[in-house]
């Protein structure tokens, strides 16, 4: 989970989400949806330098930079925990 206090922008999320599963099923070569609750590890088989992948190719596509410096792995585990982390640690470039 994120940290409690983390302002999350709804919309910015939804952008996050729809960047983050289209991203995603190129960089897994996956044909089936990506869902919030799919595990980024265990059920989609990202690695860490697909997930740095992921969130530079999110940053460009979104125009924003992500507070990576504050991420905690072990509390992002799933496409949903991720967006929401990013939609609260993040600012415009």
């Amino acid at each position: 989970m994120t940290a409690p206090d983390a302002q999350v922008d709804s919309a910015l999320r939804d952008r996050v989400v729809e960047a983050m599963t289209t991203v995603l099923k190129r960089l897994v070569e996956r044909e089936e949806p990506i869902t919030e609750d799919m595990h980024m590890a265990d059920e989609l088989g990202v690695s860490s330098s697909l997930g740095l992948e992921l969130l530079l190719e999110v940053e460009e596509q979104l125009g924003i930079q992500i507070d990576v410096e504050r991420m905690r792995p072990d509390e992002l585990l799933t496409v949903g925990e991720l967006a929401t982390f990013i939609a609260g640690h993040s600012r415009p470039w």
